[in-house]
């Protein structure tokens, strides 16, 4: 994550939705709703009316040319299928929200999607213990009411080299130290 190559310091930083983050996130979709659907017509459909024909065929002393669908493999694709379309769209959709906007950087000012803007000047702690292997960093803050708040950046969700130019230019603006560890009790 620290691979990042410097921009210079009055050079805005802009970090959009990252392509492959969100192509993920289709087919994701797409295959959990597919398969939910092929669950449904197998579960509630063509396997029921296999077995049905097949009982028919038994019925006549005629040998079928599949075995039975047991109960157990029924239940489960109805199962499937009535949970993964329920699941697949509210989840698309929350992955989707979670990539909206772009992170900026600009004339001291970090501008979240869903954040009022923060002035570096604000920040009190940046916590990288994330940073090397998942590419979350959490900035922690003081709003315009004093109060202390957090706002995470995430390299996989947003475009990954100009977010960690960003992480690395709020780095700079608190005099190089990520956040300081915490502190043991007792000692």
């Amino acid at each position: 994550m620290s691979e990042s190559s410097s921009a210079p310091a009055d050079t805005p930083l802009v970090a959009r939705a990252d392509f492959q983050y969100r192509w993920r996130v289709y087919a994701i979709f797409i295959v959990m709703f597919g398969y939910g659907v092929l669950s449904i017509r197998d579960g509630f459909y063509k396997w029921p009316a296999e077995n049905a024909l097949n009982h028919e065929m038994i019925a006549r002393h005629e040998k079928p040319s599949e075995a039975d669908h047991n109960d157990a493999a029924i239940l489960i694709n109805k199962v499937l299928g009535v949970l993964l379309p329920a699941i697949s769209l509210p989840l698309f959709i929350w992955l989707m929200y979670r990539s909206r906007g772009a992170y900026r950087l600009e004339k001291d000012t970090l501008s979240l999607p869903g954040l009022a803007p923060i002035p570096l000047d604000k920040i009190q702690a940046l916590d990288k213990s994330r940073w090397e292997k998942k590419g979350i960093a959490v900035v922690e803050y003081h709003d315009g009411a004093g109060s202390t708040q957090t706002a995470t950046l995430r390299d996989m969700v947003y475009e990954r080299r100009t977010t960690d130019q960003i992480v690395d230019r709020i780095e700079k603006s608190l005099g190089g130290s990520p956040a300081p560890a915490p502190q043991s009790e007792g000692g």
